[in-house]
Parts: C-alpha cells; sequence; structure tokens
C-alpha cells in the first residue's frame, strides 16, 4: 500500500514539474515575440544599414535630345600643346561673317585678331560692311554689338545702280580682350540694321545677323590638312528631297552605326505639311516626295541624331555650330570630326522664291538648297572636300567658294561626339 501511494505521488510530481517547465518554455517565447522587432522591420532596417555602405552606382545616361541641355565632353585639343613653356603663343586670326538675305543685299563683318608672344590679351578689329548691287538708301541706322559692348552706325545716303557688288565699309572698331594661355575666348557679335523696303523682290523690315568667332592658339594652329575616309551614301531613287537626313546617315555610318537614310527619314525626321511648316522646327514635307517637299535646317538634323543616339545608347551627341566662323568647321575637322554643312546643288549662288507665313513668321527658301558632308580640307591647295549624297564620288571644290556659299546659307553645321547632359 505504502509503495502504491509512494508511485501515485512520485506520478503527481512529475507531471506537475512537466507543466511547470511547458509554462516557463510558452513564457519565454511570448517574452521574445513581444521584445523582437517585427521579420519586416528588421530587413528593412539591415537593408538600409547595407545600402548607406555601398558605394553610389553610376546614374544612367539620361541626355535629353533637346540640344541646349548638353555639351561636348573636352577633347585633348591640338595645337598649342607643344608650348612647353605654357605662356600665350602669338598668333594672327582673321575672317568674316555675313547675313544671308538670299539677295545681294547683305551685311559683312570683317574681323581680324592678333596676339604677340607672351602677351596675355588679343588685340581685335572689326568692321562693317554693307553689301549691294542696287540700293536706295535714306541711312537707315544700326548698332553692331561686340560681346555685348555696344557701337553705333548709320549707312550713308546713296543711290546707286550698279552691275557688281560693292561694300561701303561705315563701322570700324578697335578692342583689346584678355586672353591667356590656352584660354577659349569668343567674340560674339550681333548686328541689326534698320533697313526698311524692297531690294530684288523681297521686302525687308530690318536686317539682322548673329555670329560667335572663336579665337585662341587652337585655332591659329591647325592641321595644315585633313581627309577622312567617309563613305556615301545616295539620296536617290528612294528620298528624292532628303539631302538632310541623308547626310546624316553617312555622318552616323562612317560613326559606326548601321542605319539607312530611308529608316532615318521614315523613323527619326520630323516633318510638316510644306507651306505651313517652320524648317527650323521640321522638315517641310515628305523627303521621298520628289517636288512636294523642300527640306529642313540645321536644328531638325540635330533633333533626329539625338533622337536615333539616345534611343542606341550611345554616348554621342550632335551639335550645332550654326552661327559660328568657319574656323570652327576647320578646327573640328582637325579634331577629327566631319561635320554636316549647309551649301547649295553644285556650289551655286542662291536666291529667294515666294514665301509663307507660319503664324506671324514669314519664311524664305532658299534655292538650290543642299546638304552634304564635309570630310576634308587643304589649306595649301585652297580646296575642301565634300561627300555629296547626289554624287558618286567625293566633290573637291575651292575654298573660296565653300566659304561663301557656307555663309550665304546661314552658317549651318552639325557635328557627332562625346556629350554629357548639363542637368544637375
Amino acid at each position: 500500500m505504502k509503495k502504491s501511494v509512494f508511485k501515485i505521488t512520485v506520478g503527481i510530481f512529475l507531471i506537475f514539474m512537466a507543466g511547470f517547465f511547458a509554462s516557463c518554455q510558452i513564457l519565454y517565447t511570448f517574452a521574445v515575440v513581444d521584445t523582437a522587432p517585427p521579420t519586416t522591420e528588421l530587413t528593412a532596417e539591415v537593408t538600409d544599414t547595407i545600402e548607406t555602405e555601398e558605394p553610389e552606382a553610376e546614374a544612367p545616361a539620361d541626355i535629353p535630345i533637346d540640344p541646349s541641355l548638353y555639351e561636348p565632353v573636352p577633347q585633348e585639343e591640338y595645337g598649342f600643346m607643344l608650348n612647353s613653356e605654357k605662356r600665350p603663343c602669338g598668333f594672327s586670326l582673321g575672317g568674316t561673317l555675313q547675313t544671308a538675305t538670299g539677295t545681294s543685299l547683305n551685311m559683312i563683318v570683317k574681323w581680324s585678331a592678333e596676339r604677340d608672344e607672351g602677351e596675355d590679351f588679343v588685340n581685335v578689329s572689326l568692321d562693317l560692311a554693307i553689301e549691294h548691287k542696287t540700293i536706295i538708301s535714306g541711312g537707315f541706322p544700326g548698332i553692331l554689338k561686340v560681346n555685348g559692348e555696344e557701337f553705333h552706325f548709320s549707312s550713308p545716303f546713296y543711290e546707286y545702280r550698279l552691275s557688281a557688288l560693292t561694300r561701303e565699309w561705315i563701322c570700324p572698331v578697335e578692342l583689346k580682350i584678355p586672353c591667356d594661355y590656352g584660354e577659349d575666348l569668343f567674340l560674339d557679335i550681333e548686328v541689326n540694321w534698320s533697313f526698311i523696303g524692297v531690294y530684288e523682290g523681297r521686302d525687308h523690315n530690318g536686317i539682322s545677323l548673329n555670329g560667335r568667332i572663336p579665337i585662341g592658339e587652337k585655332y591659329a594652329n591647325l592641321k595644315k590638312s585633313v581627309s577622312y575616309d567617309v563613305l556615301n551614301i545616295l539620296q536617290n531613287p528612294e528620298l528624292p528631297e532628303g539631302c538632310e537626313i541623308t547626310s546624316l546617315a553617312i555622318l552616323l555610318n562612317y560613326l559606326g552605326f548601321d542605319t539607312t537614310h530611308t529608316y532615318l527619314a521614315d523613323n527619326y525626321l520630323l516633318q510638316g505639311e510644306a507651306g505651313k511648316t517652320d524648317f527650323y522646327e521640321k522638315n517641310v514635307g515628305n523627303p521621298r516626295e520628289a517636288g512636294k517637299s523642300w527640306g529642313c535646317y540645321a536644328p531638325v538634323i540635330v533633333k533626329s541624331a539625338n533622337s536615333f543616339l539616345l534611343e542606341n545608347e550611345s554616348r554621342l551627341r550632335a551639335f550645332d555650330l550654326s552661327g559660328y566662323d568657319v574656323s570652327e568647321l576647320y578646327y573640328q575637322l582637325s579634331m577629327g570630326n566631319p561635320a554636316i554643312v549647309w551649301v547649295t546643288m553644285n556650289l551655286e549662288a542662291p536666291y529667294l522664291r515666294t514665301p509663307w507665313l507660319v503664324g506671324d513668321k514669314k519664311l524664305w527658301w532658299k534655292y538650290p538648297l543642299h546638304c552634304v558632308v564635309m570630310s576634308g580640307y587643304d589649306f595649301e591647295a585652297g580646296t575642301v572636300t565634300l561627300i555629296d549624297p547626289m554624287k558618286s564620288q567625293p566633290v573637291v571644290v575651292d575654298i573660296e567658294t565653300f566659304e561663301t556659299r557656307f555663309r550665304q546659307m546661314e552658317s549651318q553645321a552639325v557635328v557627332i561626339k562625346p556629350g554629357r547632359s548639363v542637368i544637375k
């Protein structure tokens, strides 16, 4: 009997102890759950810690199409790097800027820039001329601005009926501008002349000139000649009115892209109705339609090029050099950058036809406009090499004639080279 009681007592004790330990385990579990952070919060905390310890990843290229929102990547300059003393080199530069009215009435700015060896300034001389054949003038006033500084002039009273062009020089300017070793200096030129009247069938309500002249050692020490092996693409028969977009295809293929002029025209060229479209914004008409399309100016090709480059995830970007002095073209080619340029068919003299209105803007189309790729130059021979989408072989032309037509077509040019966003 005593043994039975003892066994019962031991059994009860063991059951009691088992229950006690089970309770303690449950309490401990609740204590851990109550005091530990939730699993999701713990994961987020660890993730945050890891992210702050990792180096910041490079942001993907997000360069917009708008050409005003990016800049070229600096290149190793050619020309003045041989100057081991790092002191200002002497140089002498000169050239002209010209309006592009499409008539024989234009304004011409002749300029020169000289720096003596070791000096840290440039002596700049400019003069303004009115170029014309036949004109009746009543002394119209105007303003010449050089880097914001104003110089006033007035055209003389004259009545000429001439068969050849003549120039009336009326506004000489002398400036001394600081310019140290390797420094990029620009002369920003703006001229507004209040000539009002009809000249060679075109009515004028003022004539304006805007241009940028680059100055420095690198422009005075260009390579004497350059030539690049740029393969041609003929615009015909697919694009009888598509010299601009075909020139873009030529340049893109030279840069290593595999594309066609028709693909670019159909997918990247902004197009608008003839007679209702601003050729600075869209191509006037469809380049596939002979006789129904006109063409476009440099800003349109810049947008087409950058749309293509952005879609192909390229670091290259198109840059509009319109308005620059022609010396910028030679500099770009000396740096390895062939350029798309606007000239005329067979370098004939341009003329105007009936304008059209887009809003309150009167647009005059210059005939016979043409667009080509400039692939080389030779200063000693006095020639420029052009890849013409209308001709099967490269065309070598007289440098003076080329420069004249280039200026008459508003000094329009496009280059493609590495670029980066200026958006921070």
